[in-house]
């Protein structure tokens, strides 16, 4: 049993390792220069080691940046509007990240031929921090802060849009002012999951 704890403990040591060199490395060279070779070189690893944990490099730095990325805060403070700017500020600094910046055109190119890694980058870059978006929004809605029939899926894509554009064609992520605003846009005329052109209620 010592040994089997030495052996798990070695591993992880060596996992952390591999991933913080890949985030050092990546910084350095960018993603197109990174390599697996260089890598574990730099890690002090062999290139097997890497690979029984990571098929290929996509995978290596999507799980390096994954790991630094900040969760959506979900805590019920009991203001929605509150609730809503701190999500958006979190999705401001996922994707005008630098290393999201970096590195998401590339992996999105390598997810093309690679579908088990398109479908990794979707659940574990994107999905995730939109399920925890979506329970933030939702209980806006449940207040009343957002009407019943807010679409909180192309909300949420529509963010993201913005988002992305700016980090990658401009290099910049939106400031605090410019998060507010997008909220304040979002509460006084959501896209809606009906046309919105029946009689006004009441």
């Amino acid at each position: 049993m010592s040994d089997e704890r030495g052996r798990r403990r070695r591993d992880l040591e060596a996992r952390e390792r591999i991933l913080s060199t890949t985030l050092r490395m990546l910084g350095a060279l960018g993603y197109s220069r990174l390599s697996v070779g260089g890598i574990a070189q730099e890690a002090a690893v062999g290139k097997a080691t890497i690979y029984r944990s990571w098929a290929n490099k996509a995978a290596l730095v999507l799980d390096a940046v994954r790991v630094q990325l900040p969760e959506v805060p979900v805590a019920d403070i009991g203001d929605s509007k509150e609730e809503i700017v701190a999500v958006a500020e979190t999705l401001a600094e996922i994707y005008g990240s630098p290393k999201v910046r970096l590195v998401l055109p590339a992996l999105v190119s390598d997810a093309a031929a690679d579908p088990e890694l398109g479908q990794r980058l979707r659940e574990e870059l994107i999905e995730q921090r939109k399920k925890q978006s979506v329970v933030v929004l939702d209980r806006a809605v449940d207040r009343g802060v957002l009407p019943q029939d807010a679409d909180i899926s192309t909300v949420l894509d529509m963010w993201a849009g913005l988002m992305l554009f700016r980090s990658l064609f401009y290099g910049v992520s939106l400031d605090r002012q410019s998060v507010r605003n997008l909220v304040s846009a979002t509460l006084a005329s959501p896209p809606r999951t009906t046309s919105g052109d029946g009689p006004p209620a009441g």
